[in-house]
């Protein structure tokens, strides 16, 4: 198990994380997270894409819909969990107060049913 903490940036590259916990500061662009596994993150970005990842948890400020393709029992949430200087991060990062972290389009699931994919944190 591990913890990464981070400021605002650019991108957001992860591949093979597993057991992992995050929390990102605002990214100017997009996350992607590839074959990861029973982790949690609490990401602020532009544009999330997940693929191939099982059993993890995210809490999104994101400014599109998040899209996940071959993804299995993922919860979703609003981020509530902030550092001491993400109010000034945010603001430099220009990502605007539109926030779709409920908006998930799973490109396995075309039905107008909701995806078994993921689910939304209560």
């Amino acid at each position: 198990s591990s913890g990464i903490n981070a400021e605002y940036g650019g991108t957001l590259h992860c591949t093979n994380c597993t057991n992992c916990t995050f929390s990102i500061g605002p990214i100017t662009g997009s996350i992607f997270l590839e074959n990861c596994s029973n982790s949690t993150y609490h990401v602020t970005c532009q544009q999330a894409r997940i693929h191939a990842t099982q059993n993890a948890t995210f809490y999104f400020h994101v400014s599109s819909r998040p899209i996940i393709e071959d993804c299995k029992g993922l919860r979703v949430g609003r981020r509530e969990q902030f550092y001491g200087d993400y109010e000034k991060d945010f603001s430099e990062a220009g990502l605007g107060e539109t926030n779709k972290w409920s908006d998930v389009d799973d490109f396995n699931w075309l039905s107008k049913d909701h995806s078994p994919n993921w689910q939304l944190i209560d």
